[in-house]
């Protein structure tokens, strides 16, 4: 047998199969992991990689909420893609449907006060245009409902049916004036504001921070999303930490 063939790096190495060492290098596989071949008994494997941490997942789940992209946190890690996907959607699955969201103090006696924007995004292609709809509640700064989808009536009616009906049954929401919210909102419930009343700063300058903290929806990036459903996801999962964050600072005055 020629030397070689042998690698330095495979000197170590033994079959599972046989149990020798006779080991070489055979090309990489599908996710870029090196492959090697027994030349004793032709037994393919990979080295299996240490197996990841429960404080390595507690970090990679606060990194999912700030401006750093997924193969960034593969390099800082060490962690694979196809591992980093995979538990990337086990995460986004948590997010709980009302995105915690917790109803202000004495609300039932008053008029919660909502503003409403929409904020464009896109996957995969800018073609393939991705119109996130907020509604945010103005005294505590917390997402009430949101809805992905094309600029249309019909997202603006799914974005009211999808309020909570104590918040619906006190709600006044503040737009500005695309049309779309005038039909699916009712009139006694719904005031659009020209843009320089003031009246939608708070959601959109909450509109900015989730830009800028969301790889996925920063403007000329090469971190957008690849499919609908990561992109809601990582959506909906910095709405819920948001919504925690907010909780903090207004229910512990």
């Amino acid at each position: 047998m020629n030397n070689q063939e042998l690698a330095p790096q495979t000197d170590n190495l033994t079959c599972p199969r046989c149990q020798l060492s006779h080991i070489k290098r055979n090309g990489h596989t599908y996710y870029g992991k090196q492959n090697y071949r027994c030349l004793s008994c032709g037994r393919q494997f990979v080295i299996r990689q240490q197996i990841v941490t429960a404080a390595v997942k507690q970090l990679i789940c606060r990194l999912l909420l700030e401006r750093i992209s997924l193969r960034g946190i593969c390099r800082v890690l060490d962690v694979s893609l196809c591992w980093l996907l995979n538990f990337m959607r086990q995460v986004y699955k948590t997010v709980p449907a009302d995105l915690n969201f917790r109803m202000p103090l004495d609300s039932e006696f008053e008029i919660l006060c909502l503003e409403a924007d929409q904020m464009w995004s896109f996957v995969e292609r800018k073609t393939n245009k991705q119109w996130i709809w907020l509604i945010l509640e103005r005294r505590t700064g917390q997402v009430v409902a949101v809805h992905i989808g094309d600029r249309s009536e019909k997202s603006a009616t799914a974005l009211w049916q999808k309020l909570p009906p104590e918040v619906k049954a006190n709600a006044l929401i503040l737009t500005d004036c695309w049309e779309a919210y005038a039909l699916a909102i009712p009139a006694e419930q719904h005031t659009a504001c020209g843009k320089g009343s003031g009246q939608t700063s708070f959601i959109e300058g909450f509109n900015c921070r989730l830009r800028q903290r969301v790889s996925r929806l920063v403007r000329k990036t090469t971190s957008f999303s690849k499919n609908t459903e990561n992109h809601q996801g990582a959506i909906n999962y910095f709405l819920s930490y948001s919504n925690l964050e907010r909780q903090k600072l207004y229910f512990a005055t």
